[in-house]
Parts: structure tokens; sequence; C-alpha cells
């Protein structure tokens, strides 16, 4: 019996060290010109559920096939691990990146929703607007009370316009003094009173 204990060990310690070898190799894989060189190792990364490592791909790569996989795996790997490097992209200047990132979050569902309701409080206005666009597509019953409590704390009205969008979709009647008194916060801004009447009419 002790030899077979030893033995297990054994195994389970050459695959420990494969792994990191795997893993060490990866971001010289990455980084080939060679395209099948590199899918190889997304593939590899995303079988260990290097999230991380994935998304500085994403970043990096340049070949939109390749990017599309990048998202697939991201997608499979889910949750906090995979969103929060993904929002950590949202600040870039990469618009079809930026779009492509926040698709991505938005196919997560309610597993990404602590991350998002996090990015709400960020000091970024486009931030803060990027999460309210993502919030509706989570399909969680905490959206609606989320975007109201955009519209009576957020400075920027902006932000707070995005949050009444949100609330013309899956805002409730008891959210129609709310919608009311952000219209009153910003009175100045037509556009905003705009979209408050045209919530209020479908929700009140």
């Amino acid at each position: 019996m002790p030899l077979i204990k030893a033995s297990n060990a054994s195994a389970r310690k050459k695959s420990q060290s494969l792994a990191t070898i795997d893993r060490t190799a990866l971001g010289r894989d990455l980084k080939s010109a060679d395209i099948e060189t590199r899918i190889a190792a997304v593939r590899l990364a995303a079988r260990f559920g290097e999230a991380e490592l994935l998304t500085r791909q994403l970043e990096a790569e340049t070949d939109p096939a390749l990017r599309e996989t990048l998202l697939t795996c991201l997608v499979r790997i889910g949750g906090v691990k995979a969103a929060r490097p993904l929002i950590a992209l949202l600040g870039t200047d990469d618009t079809p990146l930026r779009n492509a990132v926040m698709e991505t979050l938005q196919s997560m569902g309610e597993d990404v929703l602590s991350e998002i309701t996090a990015l709400l409080e960020n000091e970024s206005a486009d931030l803060r607007i990027y999460a309210v666009n993502i919030l509706l597509s989570l399909r969680s019953p905490r959206v609606p009370d989320l975007a109201l409590k955009v519209i009576a704390r957020d400075p920027h009205v902006n932000v707070c316009a995005a949050a009444v969008d949100v609330l013309a979709e899956v805002g409730r009647p008891d959210m129609v003094e709310a919608l009311r008194a952000v219209a009153a916060r910003f009175p100045d801004q037509p556009f905003l009173a705009f979209a408050v009447r045209a919530a209020i009419k479908r929700i009140g």
C-alpha cells in the first residue's frame, strides 16, 4: 500500500510540473508570429482557466478570428475570474475592442453582477455609463433597484440618463417619483426630461 501511495503522489507531482512548464511556455507561444501556435496557446490557457493571461492576449491580438476565440474562452471561464480583467479593458481607446468586451460581459449573466455593481462607483463617468449599459443584459432581479440608486445619487447627467433608459425597460410604477426627481435635479437638460417622460409613460 505505501508503494501505491508513493506512486500516486509521484504522478500528481509530475502532472503539476507539466502544468507549470506548459504555463511558462504560454507567454512565449502567445507572442508567436505563427497563428496556429497562438491558437494552440490560447486553447491551453483556456483549459487552465487563465483568464488574466487570455485578457492580456485579447488586448494584444491582431487576428479578428482569434480575438473572437479569446472572448468565447473568457465567457466559458465566466464569473468574477473572467469579469475582473475584462472590466479593466473597458477604459481602452480601442473602440471595437471595448464594444466586444462590453458584449462579452453582457453575455455573462448574473455571475458578474457584483463586479458590474462595483463599477457603478468608479470615478470615471464613462465607466459608470458602461456599467449601466451592461446591467440590463444581465437579467438580474436586482437591476431595477441598482438603476434607481444611480438616478438618486450619481452626479453626472449622462450616467443618470443611461439609468433612466434601463428603468424604461425594467422599472416599476413605484419608481415614478424617483424618475421625476432626477429630471428636477438636472432642470437644464431637456434630453433627460424627455427620457424621463418616456420612461414614466412605459412603467407608470
